[in-house]
């Protein structure tokens, strides 16, 4: 079991970001929509400004009023969950498949246990680090999403990873993002860095359908697609999350695929259990 296994699982973002940047780069609630008044405001007429000043001059002409679309995603809201999995990965001709825990406290800690027969190896991300222990080499790793927003020119973070993992939308929406409409969906459209993101959002239910980024090259680019949604204690869940990256390296673009199929989903209130520690005889990588 290899390091890139554990990473590629808990961190689609890490991934995408990477990928992106390499080169230079309570009970369960839905959160309610704020819906549109009247959906879409009908834009003013131009409105033609005259001066008696200023004649024989050609009118100045205001551009028209835009409505401002205010669209609230609906995002997973919950105090522990606890999610059997599946992962596929695939990635210059190496092709993984294994089943992964997880146990996630909301906004605290994701703890992840992938085991055949034997548990292979075990991880914890918190808000500061993530250690992943490789138990069939007795080796472990070790990051800090200081050092790796450094590295990546990304700010990478616990929120984007879990956010990934459940299916909220990896950054949330902020007043200055471009909300457009299209047909059954918004597009919410940001940029952090020099990465471009594009979330599509479902109109009918307000769920996260796709998430695509790349750089403003364009060489690089990430895709991120939710389905199979099911709900569960008033939760929206998505069952399958697919991802491809598309890097550019030395002329050739590397592809990555990662499926991660969830085949058993709890919202719990108790604590599912988050046991974790690196034994002495370990050797970090």
């Amino acid at each position: 079991m290899s390091k890139y296994s554990f990473l590629i699982l808990s961190f689609f973002v890490i991934l995408s970001a990477s990928s992106c940047k390499r080169h230079k780069m309570h009970k369960k609630d839905i959160v309610a929509v704020d819906t549109l008044d009247s959906q879409l405001m009908k834009a003013e007429k131009p409105i033609l400004v005259t001066d008696e000043k200023a004649k024989g001059e050609t009118p100045k002409v205001e551009a028209p009023v835009v409505a401002k679309i205010d669209v609230k995603p609906a995002e997973i809201d919950f105090k522990y969950l606890n999610i059997k999995s599946k992962v596929n990965f695939s990635a210059g001709g190496e092709e993984q498949s294994f089943p992964v825990n997880i146990h996630i406290k909301k906004d605290s800690i994701i703890w992840l246990s992938i085991v055949v027969g034997l548990e292979g190896g075990r991880g914890i991300i918190t808000k500061d680090s993530v250690i992943f222990l490789d138990r069939l080499h007795r080796t472990y790793y070790k990051y800090d999403f200081a050092s790796l927003s450094k590295q990546f020119n990304f700010n990478l973070n616990y929120d984007l990873v879990q956010s990934i993992l459940i299916g909220n939308m990896p950054i949330k929406k902020r007043e200055t993002d471009v909300v457009e409409k299209q047909e059954g969906n918004f597009v919410i459209k940001q940029k952090e860095g020099f990465v471009k993101i594009e979330n599509s959002i479902a109109e009918a239910n307000l769920k996260l359908q796709k998430v695509n980024a790349s750089d403003e090259t364009g060489d690089s680019k990430m895709e991120i697609d939710y389905s199979n949604f099911l709900t569960i204690t008033d939760l929206i869940f998505p069952q399958d999350i697919r991802a491809k990256i598309d890097a550019k390296k030395d002329g050739k673009v590397l592809q990555t695929s990662i499926n991660l199929q969830h085949n058993k989903i709890e919202a719990l209130d108790q604590s599912p259990g988050f046991a974790f520690s690196i034994p002495k005889s370990y050797v970090p990588k």
